[in-house]
């Protein structure tokens, strides 16, 4: 159901779930859905009220990648076949959406309900559902639908008091195009006027007017007490009686909300249970002007006493958008750092973007805390430029005393940060590792990752004695960390580094703990938890164990994919060094040129190399030693492009659908479905999902 606002779009499905005897789900979409893990989860929650859905679809979308809701996706679909119910689940104000991610969610989530069960979408915009419409799968409403035909504008005239002659009834529809929401409210702005035909020629469809209308007819005629209640309560998007009445400072809300929808003020339930109801959109603007003019500077207390509800609601993210909306950035601020690593563990990246975004650099910069800990977020994510801006941000600013994350100091959480990242070269890796060290007492949280940082750049710096040394602290105190990521990491290390001096012992029993440990804590998502399945996957190469070894590097190529680790440029590096020595190990030369190509890119963005250069150099002379220019398909070659196509093969997106995900052509990728394909020797998109299973290339 297409059409502009004010066509009755979200009536007439109110109207039909009324009539209709099956059961609604129903999800109110908003700007904020445009993060496609939050749309999925009200679908979820939505759909789960009327029919109990499989865990697994909760599972899906509470970890894994950025992907996670296609695969929730997935789980929901099953779960609503095996259901065996019917049932309508709506999607009203679709138009809020601007993300191609969260279009694509609805486009596959409407190719794939099953049957019995319908998919309803409202929408101001048009939806591009062409797949569905040749397969007479659709039916579609637009304006010519919904638009009011004479009798329905006579109709509304008489019952507003006004004579519905012909020359009135034909200019009101002329003047409005039949627009419901202009008819209604041009028929009760002309109902005093003498000559209600010449006052319907003189309607027009902007503000001044109805704005006129709002005061003099509608405001004028409710009590001081109700004008006070509608256009203070007008910021808020969606309002219940306990939100208002806290926000509003006074009791009885809950009544006024529904006194104020019997009598059609306006005031839209959003719920069967009178809990919950919103404004109409064009008449809550123009409320909020009101409000504006009477009451300066109320509309931020509104938005600053509507987030205070929600943080004691629990609801992080509502209370966050009105902290935002208030124009308190600083508020703001202190929330999204208290709250953010909740919502990068729940794949929430775009919300923290967007968040990011309102607070600005200035912003970041007046509460430092935000930046490192954005900092941190961004870069676990693989986005290199936000976090190098969230860096500058926190140099740029000052903070006195420990931070809300338990560093000691600004200053030391920037240099750990920095050290970490390794984004000035080896040789300042080691000096702000240093410098981090001896920032943080042994006691701090964050000495663990200092220490093994230091551990890191030592090893990368050929002081491998050193090295052992730090790293082993590092084992001994991150272990109970929450997640024990430093721990992880100096295993994998120490692996890496008894591995180097043939110490296969030591090595297997290290890479043993820091797999064990990954598991154990939930973090086989985490970028650090790479380390540890490539030293897992050297061990098993140099064990002769191809099944193993596969399966270890599988995973590794897909999280490179997932997090782009190049926004830590030494990770990445070591990471496809030592892929190549595996791949070499098992005879896989495609695999093993790959990752030396990718290994010298990322050593180009490294100022100072360490030892780095030398162990490529090595890996570059065992590979033309050992015959590597044959070439022989393998599945390991997958190129970065590949993967990141392949990583969408399991949804129910077509190829087009996929490509505006990737934002590349639909030719593009078939041409690298076609080298997939031949790559892991599969026949279908279904072979080559489960091929990428068995090898780790995609989640199970």
């Amino acid at each position: 159901m297409t059409a502009p606002a004010g066509y009755g779009k979200t009536t007439s499905l109110s109207q039909w779930a009324a009539e209709d005897s099956r059961e609604f789900a129903w999800v109110t979409v908003d700007e904020a859905d445009g993060d496609p893990v939050r749309l999925a989860g009200h679908v979820a929650l939505a759909l789960h009220r009327i029919q109990p859905l499989d865990p697994a679809v909760f599972q899906a979308l509470s970890s894994g990648d950025g992907s996670r809701h296609l695969t929730a996706l997935g789980h929901l679909l099953t779960s609503l076949r095996n259901g065996n119910r019917r049932g309508v689940l709506v999607l009203d104000d679709v138009h809020e959406l601007r993300d191609v991610a969260s279009m694509n969610f609805i486009r596959a989530l409407a190719a794939g309900v099953p049957a019995g069960f319908q998919l309803a979408v409202g929408s101001r915009l048009m939806l591009g559902f062409g797949r569905l419409r040749s397969e007479d799968r659709s039916v579609e409403f637009g304006v010519e639908h919904l638009a009011f035909t004479h009798e329905e504008v006579r109709a509304i005239l008489a019952h507003a008091g006004v004579d519905p002659s012909d020359a009135t009834v034909d200019t009101l529809v002329q003047r409005t195009e039949g627009w419901p929401a202009g008819v209604y409210l041009g028929a009760r702005a002309i109902r005093t006027a003498s000559d209600p035909a010449i006052a319907a020629r003189r309607l027009a469809g902007d503000d001044p007017f109805l704005l006129d209308y709002l005061r003099d007819e509608f405001l004028v005629k409710e009590s001081p007490d109700m004008v006070r209640f509608l256009t203070r309560a007008a910021p808020l998007d969606q309002m219940s009686g306990a939100l208002c009445d806290h926000v509003l400072g006074g009791s009885g809300s809950a009544d006024r909300l529904a006194e104020a929808a019997r009598r059609n003020l306006f005031v839209v339930p959003q719920d069967r249970r009178g809990e919950w109801y919103r404004y109409h959109s064009l008449v809550a603007e123009m409320l909020l002007s009101e409000l504006r003019r009477r009451e300066p500077g109320e509309e931020s207390r509104v938005h600053q006493r509507a987030a205070d509800w929600y943080e004691q609601q629990g609801q992080p993210e509502n209370a966050i958008e009105h902290m935002l909306a208030s124009g308190d950035t600083l508020a703001a601020a202190r929330w999204i750092n208290q709250h953010a690593p909740d919502f990068a563990s729940a794949g929430r990246l775009q919300t923290i973007r967007r968040w990011l975004t309102a607070v600005g650099q200035n912003g970041l910069v007046s509460y430092p805390p935000l930046a490192i800990t954005a900092a941190w977020t961004l870069a676990l994510s693989g986005d290199m430029p936000g976090a190098q801006g969230c860096l500058h941000a926190a140099e740029r600013g000052s903070f006195e005393g420990p931070l809300p994350d338990g560093s000691s100091s600004l200053t030391s959480a920037v240099t750990i940060l920095r050290a970490s990242l390794g984004a000035l070269g080896i040789d300042q890796m080691l000096l702000d590792a240093k410098a981090a060290t001896e920032g943080e007492p042994p006691g701090s949280p964050w000495f663990p990752s200092a220490i093994a940082t230091l551990g890191v750049a030592h090893a990368l710096t050929g002081a491998a004695d050193l090295a052992v040394k730090e790293l082993s602290v590092a084992v001994q105190l991150g272990a109970a960390g929450r997640p024990p990521t430093a721990a992880v990491a100096a295993l994998a290390e120490l692996s890496l580094l008894a591995a180097d001096r043939d110490d296969w012992s030591d090595a297997e029993e290290k890479a043993g703990q820091a797999v064990h440990l990954i598991e154990t804590a939930g973090i086989e998502e985490h970028l650090f938890s790479i380390l540890g399945y490539v030293a897992a996957a050297r061990i098993a190469a140099h064990q002769g164990n191809q099944v193993a070894a596969r399966r270890h590097a599988g995973t590794v190529l897909r999280m490179i994919t997932t997090f782009s680790p190049a926004v830590i440029p030494w990770l990445s590096t070591q990471v496809a060094i030592t892929l190549a020595e595996i791949f070499l190990e098992l005879g896989d030369f495609a695999a093993a040129r790959i990752q030396t190509e990718e290994a010298g890119r990322h050593l180009d963005g490294l100022l100072t190399e360490g030892t780095l250069r030398q162990q490529l150099s090595r890996v570059l002379a065992r590979f033309a030693a050992e015959g590597g220019h044959v070439p022989v398909p393998s599945a390991m070659a997958l190129t970065r492009a590949e993967m990141r196509v392949l990583q969408l093969l399991p949804t129910h997106l077509s190829l087009g659908q996929i490509g505006e995900e990737l934002h590349i052509s639909r030719n593009t990728v078939k041409a690298h479905l076609v080298a997939i394909r031949r790559k892991l020797q599969c026949a279908s998109r279904n072979e080559v999902v489960e091929r990428g299973r068995d090898l780790g290339l995609l989640r199970t």
